[in-house]
């Protein structure tokens, strides 16, 4: 079992992924997102993450729907940046000069968007009471996820912006998030 980008799922047909839980949001999200140090219309190239393919392919969705027309630049202007340098960025910035990407994926499809799920290798063949066995850890972990922040900031993100979630309104995001990026069939088995 391990946590993988959503992108890798949706394009390897007959991935099977654990239901019920992902890492996701359903509007502002602060650890995706891209930075700018002047309005993003005055930027004219961006440096993309070589960290993330989801969050690459989610920004150039966004961009087409709100045509930025970007140069892409290892020195670029504008940064796309996730994970904790996004984070750290987004506080150094206290959430100025960003597009958050969540946010506008949320805002544009009316839907939460899904950044990486629990896959199973093809390989590996887990009974079903280990996987509800892992499902069940990870919701524990979920519930006691604001205990474990290191301040109020940090309990925000785990709380608000972080959704863990995976029933079918996240599926619908991800589903049409596989359709905006021309992806025309998708075999995901959840387990």
């Amino acid at each position: 079992m391990a946590l993988v980008p959503v992108w890798e799922v949706l394009t390897r047909p007959g991935t099977r992924a654990l239901d019920g839980v992902a890492i996701g949001s359903n509007g502002e999200v602060r650890s995706v997102g891209v930075f700018h140090d002047k309005p993003l219309g005055q930027c004219r190239s961006i440096r993309l993450t070589p960290n993330s393919v989801t969050s690459v392919q989610l920004w150039k969705l966004i961009a087409g729907q709100h045509k930025i027309r970007l140069e892409e630049d290892p020195a670029g202007e504008a940064r796309l940046l996730i994970g904790d340098e996004a984070l750290g960025e987004w506080n150094r910035k206290n959430g100025q000069g960003v597009l958050d990407l969540g946010q506008a994926w949320t805002e544009w499809t009316k839907k939460p968007f899904v950044f990486a799920v629990w896959a199973v290798s093809p390989k590996a063949d887990p009974a079903q009471d280990e996987l509800d066995q892992f499902r069940q850890a990870c919701q524990e972990g979920i519930a006691r996820r604001a205990d474990r922040a290191e301040d109020k900031r940090e309990q925000e993100y785990l709380t608000r912006c972080i959704r863990y979630g995976l029933g079918d309104q996240e599926k619908e995001g991800l589903a049409e998030f596989a359709r905006l990026s021309g992806i025309q069939r998708t075999e995901i088995h959840w387990v």
